[in-house]
């Protein structure tokens, strides 16, 4: 029986792997035989194999393709999500298969693993300048709450649903080049680089929602990005600059007024929501002796601030 499954399998990987790859064969004719190898040489000839990748072609990510798309996945036991990475599709709800997670990528065939999107996801945080927590400690100085992008320099990517007791799935905003609204069947259908479509299961509202959050949120990184700590030095710059993604068109197209502000007085500002956010947790929200605590600092501070004090 495990014979028969890893005989299956190795011909499922080279089914896989022949339909990604050309193969081309050259019969070449030996001249010279050199003296001391004249009798290992059984035949006149030998063959040069040439492989040489194909195009991959544009992808369609409906929850009804999720079965052939599984079919044309390379299994992996772990997976690291990079800068070509433009969807990790969270399908642990999805029947006969032992898969939870589908990973799509530019330029490759999509990725399959038995590790969960949280996982995944906490593997790529972890490994960047800044990881989720801090990203979500600043999204909450914003007023974002709940479903707060992740953006690092260049990449951005956003969570699907809330991702704080579970997975979820993630798209990378940072490579999305349009978006069109289905109102008939509420969702949008996203294009990424290389043609690829998603059927992406939110409203029009909530698509929007979150694109204006990581371009306020690349706004404030951008501000304090010399003094902070460099982020778009720690993601490599993109190969696809010409071709703008539509949080960059967004950029280009509005007109922003930005006002300098100190590292201190940012680093002021945060330290005081923080300690905000303590206040009402130990005291409750509308206790009067919140504000008598306030008054003791030098500063004052606003329940939800939404942008920097003077």
């Amino acid at each position: 029986m495990k014979e028969d499954f890893e005989r299956d399998q190795q011909h499922g990987y080279y089914n896989n792997w022949r339909k990604s790859y050309y193969q081309f064969n050259e019969k070449s004719h030996i001249n010279h035989f050199p003296s001391h190898l004249s009798e290992v040489y059984e035949s006149n000839y030998y063959y040069k194999t040439t492989l040489i990748r194909k195009p991959i072609s544009p992808l369609l990510i409906t929850d009804k393709t999720i079965s052939a798309l599984l079919g044309i996945s390379f299994e992996q036991s772990h997976i690291l999500v990079n800068s070509k990475t433009f969807y990790i599709k969270d399908i642990r709800d999805v029947k006969d298969t032992p898969f939870n997670t589908i990973v799509f990528q530019l330029g490759a065939l999509p990725l399959k693993t038995k590790e969960d999107s949280r996982t995944i996801m906490n593997r790529y945080f972890n490994k960047g300048p800044l990881n989720y927590q801090i990203i979500q400690y600043i999204g909450k100085s914003l007023g974002y709450h709940h479903r707060c992008p992740f953006v690092s320099g260049y990449e951005i990517f956003v969570p699907e649903k809330g991702s704080s007791n579970g997975s979820t799935s993630w798209y990378g905003l940072h490579h999305i080049l349009d978006s069109v609204e289905d109102k008939k069947a509420n969702h949008i259908q996203v294009y990424f680089r290389e043609g690829h479509e998603l059927q992406l299961n939110v409203s029009a509202r909530s698509f929007n929602e979150q694109l204006e959050r990581s371009v306020n949120l690349s706004i404030l990184q951008q501000m304090v990005i010399d003094e902070l700590v460099g982020l778009l030095h720690y993601t490599r710059t993109p190969y696809f600059t010409e071709e703008l993604n539509i949080v960059q068109r967004r950029l280009k197209a509005s007109t922003f007024t930005s006002t300098f502000h100190s590292i201190e007085k940012v680093l002021n500002f945060m330290s005081n929501y923080r300690v905000n956010e303590i206040l009402e947790t130990v005291f409750g929200v509308g206790n009067p002796y919140i504000d008598e605590i306030r008054r003791d600092f030098t500063l004052t501070l606003k329940n939800k601030p939404s942008s920097f004090n003077e």
